[in-house]
């Protein structure tokens, strides 16, 4: 599950496969375009670890808060807490924080996405293909496939990213793993450019355990 937290939480610089493709790369650049304006982003959303061969269906609910290259991700009883340069994952339920420095990019494995790029997670990494229009709570969608360049280093296979025709948000991430379970991000809620607080990006409370990892 931690792979799949982080993996919400990446980037793709893309190769054409047809004339869809073509399609997909305008609605990409339109997406990165407007995520790049952004001066902070915080989404609540429903997560869903789904295999019915193994009769696995869990959902939870989670948030995420970004400012920057700084983010507070809330999900499966852990937050994780970055100010760019520190990273805190906290487990409340055993009072624990472990601490560890945001690691190089020449440092990440290949499951490694940081939560600040999931707005721009095709720009670096990626093809992708427009798959088709589709329907979703009543709106009109995109939906664009992105495979990994280099998938036997990757967990899953493909990323279905679902697009509002008329927002111009995503509302929806499908991440199709190679054993056969699917990882769903809904977007309950979205808001952009509100005033942050610093302390949100910083964890301190003496009462929890300390494991420093630096």
């Amino acid at each position: 599950m931690k792979k799949s937290i982080t993996i919400l939480v990446g980037s793709l610089l893309i190769s054409s496969f047809s004339a869809f493709s073509q399609d997909a790369k305008a609605i990409l650049d339109q997406l990165s375009q407007k995520a790049n304006s952004y001066s902070s982003m915080k989404a609540d959303f429903e997560y869903q670890m789904l295999n019915t061969k193994d009769d696995i269906d869990d959902t939870q609910k989670g948030s995420i808060i970004t400012q920057g290259e700084k983010y507070h991700l809330n999900i499966a009883g852990q937050e994780i807490i970055s100010d760019g340069k520190t990273m805190w994952t906290v487990i409340n339920e055993a009072e624990e924080v472990q601490i560890n420095n945001v690691p190089e990019e020449s440092e990440m494995d290949d499951e490694y996405i940081s939560p600040t790029k999931i707005l721009t997670l095709w720009e670096k990494g990626f093809k992708y293909k427009y798959d088709q229009s589709t329907t979703l709570n009543g709106a009109a969608h995109h939906i664009i496939n992105l495979y990994p360049q280099n998938p036997d280093g990757k967990s899953y296979h493909t990323i279905k990213l679902f697009i509002d025709k008329s927002k111009l948000e995503m509302s929806k991430i499908i991440i199709k793993g190679k054993d056969g379970t699917d990882f769903i991000y809904t977007i309950k809620n979205f808001t952009t450019n509100k005033s942050i607080p610093a302390s949100t990006f910083s964890f301190n409370n003496p009462d929890f355990d300390v494991i420093d990892l630096r």
